[in-house]
């Protein structure tokens, strides 16, 4: 074999390679977890037919839960329904479907948060030694050499 040859060898067994790899890049990654608070998500893999979802459960007492996961493509416009320590609760599901998109805070949480960060920005400037500029008004000791300068004998200092 030549030169070439194992070229043009090495090069077919690389795009055979690339290509498998980017076959098996298909099945979408979600981030996991089950209605036990707090949630640690987990990335799984997920079938083909699925996408990641956040799904939320709201039971008739106004509780919320909610999980992360795998979910079938047609179950994402359907409402369902689940029970979590013997009580009952309607779902509603969002979905996403790119690698781990399912991430996020759900929007009922997501007002503490900001609240809390507001709260800490205003401590830090309240107390976190900010002080305003001080001007610093000095007595001009020097004889002016025109009128114009004999009227001002003080003047502010930059």
């Amino acid at each position: 074999m030549g030169t070439s040859s194992i070229f043009l060898c090495i090069l077919f067994l690389g795009g055979a390679l690339g290509l498998a790899a980017s076959l098996a890049q298909t099945q979408l990654r979600c981030y996991t977890c089950n209605f036990a608070k707090p949630c640690y998500p987990v990335p799984t893999k997920c079938q083909e037919d699925e996408v990641c979802g956040i799904s939320i459960g709201t039971s008739e007492q106004s509780e919320v839960i909610e999980r992360k996961g795998c979910l079938p493509r047609a179950e994402c416009s359907l409402q369902g329904h689940t029970t979590y320590w013997s009580r009952s609760y309607t779902l509603r599901h969002h979905c996403c479907e790119q690698d781990l998109c399912n991430s996020a805070t759900t929007p009922r949480q997501l007002p503490s948060l900001l609240l809390i960060t507001l709260l800490v920005l205003l401590a830090s400037f309240t107390w976190g030694g900010h002080q305003p500029p001080v001007q610093d008004f000095s007595i001009v000791t020097a004889a002016p050499a025109t009128p114009a300068q004999r009227s001002l004998e003080i003047c502010p200092r930059t």
